[in-house]
């Protein structure tokens, strides 16, 4: 139970924490095994689910912090959001994820989001 997110994710499947909770997600490693038979389900209902997000959704809610109209959006800006929002990440995973995924901010801060969404979506 503990991994089902991790295999939702790997078989393109973006789903929300409270979904996989829904799924039967433990909290904590080795309190209930399943073999492939248990998943099957599992996969079908999380596939079916609606209570995910695609890049459309995340490209619109980014253009809400577009300050400046070209597809940018202030590095601060974006962690604020990543660990205030929605699943929120803590700090540390933020910092991770920003290094890894985004373009260096400019002189102002400025960063482009798309690039980052791109690759944070691609699989």
């Amino acid at each position: 139970g503990f991994y089902i997110g991790d295999l939702l994710r790997a078989c393109n499947v973006n789903p929300t924490l409270n979904t996989i909770n829904e799924l039967g997600g433990e909290k904590e490693k080795g309190k209930r095994m399943m073999k492939i038979d248990d998943f099957y389900p599992i996969f079908a209902k999380a596939k079916a689910s609606k209570d995910t997000g695609g890049i459309h959704d995340f490209v619109e809610i980014l253009k809400l912090y577009d300050k400046n109209d070209d597809g940018t959006i202030l590095g601060n800006e974006l962690f604020r959001l990543l660990t205030n929002l929605g699943e929120k990440l803590t700090k540390e995973e933020a910092k991770g994820l920003m290094k890894e995924l985004c373009e260096p901010e400019d002189d102002e801060g400025f960063m482009p989001f798309m690039p980052f969404l791109e690759k944070m979506c691609s699989n």
